[in-house]
């Protein structure tokens, strides 16, 4: 039975993962977030699913003693190892802000939330997934990320975009690390989804980019999943969009 951890899973793509993860047969899901009881979409599926299939846990990815709680949790659930961590949880403090008025500390929490919170986790939940079969790690990151792609994207959520390059390279630099230990490390951009965050870029992506279009996150989950579960050990660490083709890192 393959088991899941998805972080930053009350609302938007986080939520859309694991109300499709929800539908494959065979698997266990543990849908964290700093306050799943506050989150109506959880309770709803909790509701609809029983304990053997989903479970709610709290995470909140900037307390290391939040993260080991939820790595006991998970332990005692899965005998077995962990077989995905999905690191979904996200941040955009600053949608539309310029270099003439970046906000710097803002800018350095972003950073941070994209670098230490998700190496924190991943550090607690190593040994979990080491004794499991599978053995991946999935970053839902974003192609706003690229580094070779920034060019064609000026002005968009700068702040958000330099984040999202750091978080791109912990993924490649830890991928390449944990690959000699068989664990594969997978990177997802997930699309233009309507999401809160989505929904910050959207007046920029009318103007500078009319021809692309949202997606929605159920459509966002479910090839984002496809992806993860497609995605080779040799050929890794990659990075690929919702329909699995290689993205520019």
């Amino acid at each position: 039975m393959p088991s899941y951890l998805v972080t930053g899973s009350s609302r938007g793509i986080g939520l859309a993962i694991v109300e499709y993860l929800v539908t494959l047969p065979d698997t266990i899901v543990l849908a964290t977030a700093r306050n799943p009881g506050a989150s109506k979409g959880l309770q709803d599926l909790a509701a609809k699913h029983g304990k053997d299939r989903l479970v709610l846990v709290t995470l909140d990815v900037s307390s290391p003693a939040s993260i080991e709680a939820a790595h006991k949790e998970a332990t005692a659930l899965l005998p077995k190892g962990l077989d995905y961590l999905v690191l979904n949880a996200g941040t955009h403090m600053q949608p539309s802000c310029t270099f003439d008025d970046i906000d710097f500390k803002l800018l350095a929490e972003e950073i941070r939330f994209n670098t230490e919170y998700p190496i924190v986790t991943i550090r607690t939940f190593l040994p979990l997934i080491r004794k499991s079969e599978i053995k991946k790690i999935a970053f839902i990151s974003s192609e706003l990320g690229s580094i070779e792609a920034a060019s064609q994207l000026p002005g968009l959520t700068n702040a958000y975009c330099i984040a999202k390059a750091s978080y791109n390279m912990l993924a490649r630099k830890y991928g390449g690390m944990l690959k000699f230990e068989g664990i594969n490390v997978v990177t997802i951009h997930p699309g233009w989804v309507k999401t809160e965050i989505g929904d910050g870029i959207e007046a920029w992506m009318n103007t500078y980019a009319p021809q692309m279009k949202p997606i929605t996150a159920e459509v966002s989950a479910s090839g984002s999943i496809k992806a993860i579960q497609d995605a080779k050990l040799e050929e890794g660490p990659g990075f690929y969009n919702w329909e699995g083709v290689k993205r520019p890192w």
